[in-house]
């Protein structure tokens, strides 16, 4: 009988690469390789030009996001005129991973994404609105598409037109502890792994 459920030929490499999609797609803007106080500051600029600089998520953004550098720096050890490491990275992925409690840093971070996607202010996230803020991190719209039909589907498995903050917290903690190729958290961030069908 076929397994409906495969698993990851090599679990550790296939939630590795997520790590990893998630450290260069929405962390270092810059590509160089490191997480800096810098990329914030970049995105932070982004946001105010793309939704306005009156807008409630750039004032959210300004808020937020310090906070979050704050916690990662702190958990990871660092100070905050310092740098995160991809090394350093999946160290802090695998940490929140065996953590029985979500990490400060990871629980802001998801709290101010879901705002950032939710656009409308509506308490729910769209297939427009994710598409338009994933082009933000360079995500194209065509691959951003087929990510949301992935994973926006209710408990009968039809797809639903927008995900709900629940939802949506528990597609991240797919995408960063599952281990599983059909997780359809695996989707969120606008990918297709290695391991997915």
């Amino acid at each position: 009988m076929t397994d409906m459920h495969p698993k990851a030929a090599n679990p550790k490499e296939f939630i590795e690469s997520k790590w990893k999609h998630a450290f260069t797609t929405f962390f270092d803007l810059d590509r160089n390789g490191l997480i800096e106080w810098k990329d914030f500051k970049d995105l932070i600029e982004v946001i105010g030009e793309v939704r306005g600089r009156r807008s409630d998520v750039f004032m959210t953004a300004r808020l937020c996001l310090p906070d979050i550098w704050q916690k990662m720096t702190e958990a990871i050890g660092k100070e905050e005129d310092d740098i995160i490491t991809l090394s350093d990275w999946i160290q802090l992925c695998e940490s929140s991973k065996k953590s029985v409690r979500e990490p400060a840093w990871q629980k802001a971070y998801v709290e101010y994404m879901f705002k950032l996607l939710d656009e409308s202010g509506d308490h729910l996230v769209d297939q427009a609105e994710y598409v338009q803020v994933l082009g933000y991190f360079g995500v194209n719209r065509k691959d951003s598409s087929h990510c949301f039909d992935q994973f926006a589907f209710n408990h009968q498995g039809q797809l639903i037109h927008a995900i709900d903050k629940k939802k949506f917290h528990v597609l991240w903690k797919q995408f960063f502890h599952s281990e599983d190729p059909a997780s359809p958290g695996n989707w969120l961030l606008g990918k297709k792994f290695k391991s997915q069908e």
